[in-house]
């Protein structure tokens, strides 16, 4: 299997998320590397719409012609690739899922609304000056456009934070991580929501009466970035281009009335960021979604969804359909 490519920027709280497990992964197999494209906070983003075809969050995996979108699918592509230290013990599969999609969807909300709040503002690291917040504002207000997913009022959002707070401060008093002796896909998807306010230090006091918060986070935080190499994004390009995609035909779910294998089709998130991925329909089970597509600049690539949080419709577009 080729290597893997992360496509992030530094202040993304789920590139963040990725590079941590790479980390982990890279404790207990040293010779695992993988390189990293920096890509914009903001559009355009050059080197990464030909790879996913409209698909605009952060991060992206790339592993020769196969793209993978979101984190909760790219943190399973980590495990089979890297299995040592794995992040969904089987034990704990359905446990663990299910608070890794809570946190990574209300509570990555509740997140937003306590990294944004007013006094945070000066001190982001995404904005050094006036111009910049302009920029960022505008461009989320479109990625956003039709969607309500990630308001959430400070107000609303504090009593959430703190009773979750206190609760997790609570239970990491009797062990190092949530789960017990070793961190697992819900340390992971909790951690890069705290990352993203306490990396403000205008928020750090925030934390102060979560003792056993700050104690988990520098305990995580030690597993570090792992062995990452840097990579310009033209070249991330080349390698899709002559790679051949390593994803064979599979129908393991079917809905009523479609889609089916073949079918040309939009796949886009259910949340917020509707600018869909269009392609022949080539992998549809419980678990995930990957469609065929073409660009002039990457050829034929595979990108890959996961199954919740996405909806598959008729393709809108003509453009990728088959001559």
């Amino acid at each position: 299997m080729s290597e893997l490519i992360l496509h992030h920027y530094d202040a993304s709280p789920f590139s963040e998320k990725i590079r941590l497990m790479m980390g982990y992964k890279s404790a207990a197999q040293p010779d695992v590397q993988y390189r990293g494209v920096d890509i914009p906070v903001i559009m355009p983003k050059p080197t990464l719409m030909p790879l996913t075809g409209g698909y605009r969050k952060t991060p992206v995996a790339q592993v020769g012609a196969d793209i993978y979108c979101d984190t909760a699918l790219i943190s399973r592509l980590i495990d089979r690739m890297y299995p040592e230290n794995p992040l969904f013990p089987p034990e704990l599969e359905a446990t663990t899922g299910a608070m890794a999609h809570w946190t990574d969807t209300f509570f990555f909300r509740i997140s937003v609304a306590m990294a944004f709040q007013p006094k945070a503002l000066a001190n982001s690291s995404l904005f050094p000056d006036t111009k910049t917040a302009a920029a960022f504002m505008a461009d989320r207000a479109d990625f956003s456009k039709g969607s309500t997913e990630l308001l959430m009022d400070f107000s609303a959002a504090e009593p959430y934070w703190l009773l979750h707070l206190r609760r997790l401060d609570e239970q990491l008093g009797h062990q190092d991580y949530l789960f017990g002796s070793a961190p697992n896909i819900a340390d992971f998807s909790t951690y890069h929501c705290l990352w993203f306010i306490h990396n403000n230090a205008a928020l750090q006091s925030e934390f102060g009466p979560f003792q056993n918060v700050l104690g988990w986070m520098q305990r995580m935080a030690a597993w570090g970035h792992g062995n990452f190499i840097e990579m310009d994004g033209a070249e991330a390009l080349a390698i899709a281009k002559t790679a051949v995609p390593q994803t064979p035909e599979k129908q393991g779910f079917s809905m009523t009335g479609g889609p089916n294998v073949g079918d040309q089709v939009d796949v886009l998130p259910i949340d917020y960021g509707f600018q869909p991925t269009t392609g022949e329909l080539l992998v549809h089970s419980l678990e995930e979604i990957a469609v065929k597509r073409q660009d002039d600049q990457v050829g034929e690539v595979v990108v890959h969804f996961p199954r919740l949080g996405f909806r598959i419709q008729p393709s809108q577009d003509l453009s990728n359909q088959a001559p």
